[in-house]
């Protein structure tokens, strides 16, 4: 999720970005068109102002440019850079550049000390960018008004911003590349909270911790509180439902034992089918409970939780060696100390009660209890040298019920509730025969530290 908003924010940033330069390439481009033709104005005027005062009477006393401007590019055929000076009582003067072409200079009445801009018509087709103004003449000259107009190819404009703008493009190429890389570092170094508060639950799904805290910056401490306010409301309503099944287990409990009174009455009087049938039903209904209450006391995967393998384990056998058939075995506990799993210790004592019982029941002489640590797991095996279980009937036994020997009492409930245990604690039962042993692999997360209670 962080990655496709990270996506999103990179996209729209670099989208903005593009369109920001794109804005900014055509802005300077305008402003360099405009400068370039603020200087050619400048250089044009600078050419009208020596134009008009080159006119003056040649030897024979005719009206003309007696000194042209000086630029040799007037000289020079199709060069570019043209005049013409046009004497409203007759006759044109035109620069060498200009050939034999001659500027079709728009019509204006009277005079005018400004210069007016114009876009016209050029020898060999091309477009000329033109000023032009009307002056009149000094009286030496006999107050004639004349037109002068110099004009420029506006093919030279435009290469000259095109050269811009290709000279331009590269450091924009530049400048969005480092805006992006900007942008990207603004958006992971910003988007680096979420990704700590990503971390912070996936620590609180694993175990190594229980709530987000408040180690966040002002603007996620909200985010992350009310997750925490959601997780001890989830917390809340999870220890309702736990306490309210334990309730309808308990509940159940005291009028299935009546009910087993009553079944014994009625084989006493002789009813010997019908208290077959109703032992049957109480059976099953037994197990239900039984196993209800076993879920209900599970402690529901409490992040913090650590338990002691070694000294569960070690007060599991205390237990059950008093027993008799206990005392005819002989126990082995090869657990090293410093085995910590992830889960209540009541829990453990709950799982590995019931896989000693059945290794306890089913053993000929001896019972094994040890335990291998990996860096994440930690797996606990029970060993007996009993008959075992055939690798075809694993999953029926853990099946909610499933029992292969049914001569004695029980619910059937045994490897199942482990499972379920397991299961809660993220962790897995798995069974196996090897050198004359059943073992049953109870595998659980592994805790890093040492019980705090």
């Amino acid at each position: 999720m962080i990655d496709a908003l990270k996506t999103r924010l990179l996209l729209g940033a670099a989208g903005f970005i593009a369109l920001a330069l794109l804005v900014a390439a055509a802005g300077l481009t305008l402003l360099f068109e405009r400068h370039v033709k603020d200087w050619i104005d400048a250089e044009l005027n600078a050419h009208l102002d020596q134009l008009i005062a080159g006119v003056d009477k040649d030897p024979s006393g005719a009206v003309t440019v007696v000194t042209p401007p000086a630029d040799p590019r007037f000289e020079t055929p199709l060069s570019g850079l043209y005049w013409q000076v046009t004497f409203l009582n007759g006759g044109d003067v035109r620069s060498r550049s200009l050939w034999d072409f001659t500027l079709a200079l728009p019509s204006a009445q009277g005079t005018d000390e400004r210069s007016h801009h114009q876009s016209i018509a050029g020898p060999d087709g091309q477009s000329l960018y033109l000023i032009q103004r009307n002056v009149e003449l000094p009286a030496r000259l006999g107050h004639a008004i004349a037109r002068f107009a110099v004009g420029r190819d506006e093919a030279e404009v435009d290469a000259a911003v095109w050269r811009f703008a290709q000279a331009l493009a590269p450091f924009l190429l530049i400048l969005a590349g480092l805006l992006i890389v900007a942008a990207w570092l603004q958006v992971s170094i910003g988007l680096r909270p979420l990704a700590a508060v990503r971390t912070r639950i996936a620590d609180i799904r694993s175990g190594r911790t229980a709530r987000l805290g408040t180690k966040f910056p002002l603007e996620v401490q909200p985010l992350a509180r009310e997750i925490d306010t959601l997780l001890d409301a989830r917390d809340k309503q999870i220890e309702t439902a736990r306490q309210r099944a334990a309730d309808l287990a308990h509940g159940l409990k005291t009028p299935l034992q009546v009910l087993s009174g009553g079944i014994a009455r009625i084989r006493t009087g002789g009813d010997s089918a019908v208290a077959d049938d109703l032992e049957q039903a109480a059976h099953m209904m037994q197990r239900h409970v039984d196993r209800q209450l076993a879920r209900a006391r599970m402690q529901n995967g409490n992040a913090l939780a650590s338990a002691d393998v070694a000294d569960v384990a070690s007060r599991v056998i205390r237990v059950l060696e008093r027993t008799p058939l206990g005392q005819s075995r002989a126990w082995s506990l090869e657990v090293a100390d410093g085995s910590y799993a992830r889960i209540h210790a009541d829990d453990l004592s709950e799982a590995l009660g019931g896989l000693v019982e059945n290794a306890v029941k089913y053993a000929r002489s001896r019972v094994i209890i040890s335990a291998a640590d990996t860096p994440d797991w930690i797996t606990i095996t029970v060993s007996d040298d009993g008959p075992g279980i055939p690798s075809s009937k694993f999953g029926e036994v853990l099946q909610r019920g499933g029992r292969l020997d049914t001569s004695g009492g029980g619910s059937g409930l045994g490897l199942a509730i482990v499972s379920d245990i397991a299961e809660a604690w993220g962790g897995v039962v798995e069974l196996g025969n090897s050198g004359g042993l059943f073992n049953v692999h109870l595998r659980l997360p592994r805790a890093s530290s040492a019980p705090t209670i």
